[in-house]
């Protein structure tokens, strides 16, 4: 059976363990002054991490693949630019009707652009009046200048976007009936236009059987050039390609002469 410890051992057991604390205090505050503070060891990151940014996905919105979008305050939004009628007045007999099958369903662009009420039905009806022509197209069939189409006063024009490419310039559409009124004023009637268009076609014609009798004229000389140097050659037998072989020409003379050929040439002595 265990003895029970007195109370003077209890109390010297206390000490003891006072004294122990104290010496390792006393230890561990010797050890920190004497090594110098640790540094944290940082971990060496790869080539995919060094360029890394790190982005707060929340707040965050789609650019459209990647472009800058304007402010759209500083910016206004663009958008399509839609012909409308400013007004429309609510009496039907005031407003304007189509010339042709006085319709009220009139096409806006025709109405603001040309100043001619017509409907869609009456433009697609009547293309000899009612069709669109491109600047090319009205300078080949009422053979207008440029500087007639830019009268705008009487040729009233639709520019619209370059179907073939967005980049080049505006297409630029005349309505025929007014490019057929402008060139019966210019040439005094639709039959001396086309008196005028087969004048100029005669002279396009002329233009070229004339470039191509030259150009016969041309090959025929030419012909006839290596017609007469291939008979010379058969005539003095001479090889289509051969080394000049050059002797003097008597005594005294600066020229010298192919014996094959003939070939003859003058030489200089320093």
């Amino acid at each position: 059976m265990a003895r029970e410890l007195t109370d003077d051992q209890k109390q010297k057991i206390e000490e003891n363990r006072k004294k122990a604390l104290e010496r390792l205090k006393a230890t561990k505050a010797r050890t920190d002054t004497a090594k110098p503070p640790e540094q944290k060891k940082r971990l060496r990151g790869s080539k995919m991490s060094t360029n890394y940014y790190e982005y707060n996905l929340t707040t965050m919105r789609d650019t459209k693949a990647g472009f800058i979008e304007e402010d759209p305050q500083k910016s206004p939004e663009k958008r399509r630019k839609i012909l409308t009628l400013d007004e429309i007045p609510y009496d039907p007999s005031s407003t304007q009707k189509c010339r042709e099958c006085a319709s009220l369903d009139l096409d806006v662009a025709y109405l603001k652009v040309f100043k001619v009420p017509v409907c869609r039905k009456c433009i697609e009806s009547v293309p000899d009046k009612y069709s669109l022509l491109t600047k090319t197209e009205a300078k080949d069939d009422y053979l207008l200048t440029d500087g007639e189409l830019r009268d705008r006063e009487r040729l009233p024009v639709w520019e619209k976007p370059n179907p073939h490419k967005h980049t080049w310039n505006n297409m630029l559409l005349y309505l025929r009936e007014h490019l057929e009124a402008f060139a019966i004023e210019k040439w005094g009637g639709l039959e001396e236009l086309d008196g005028e268009f087969a004048r100029r076609e005669t002279e396009k014609q002329e233009r070229k059987e004339r470039k191509y009798k030259k150009s016969v004229a041309e090959l025929r000389k030419r012909t006839r050039v290596e017609e007469w140097e291939r008979k010379r050659r058969e005539r003095l037998r001479i090889e289509q390609a051969h080394e000049h072989t050059f002797e003097a020409i008597g005594d005294d003379s600066c020229e010298q002469k192919c014996t094959i050929c003939g070939l003859t040439v003058e030489v200089e002595e320093f």
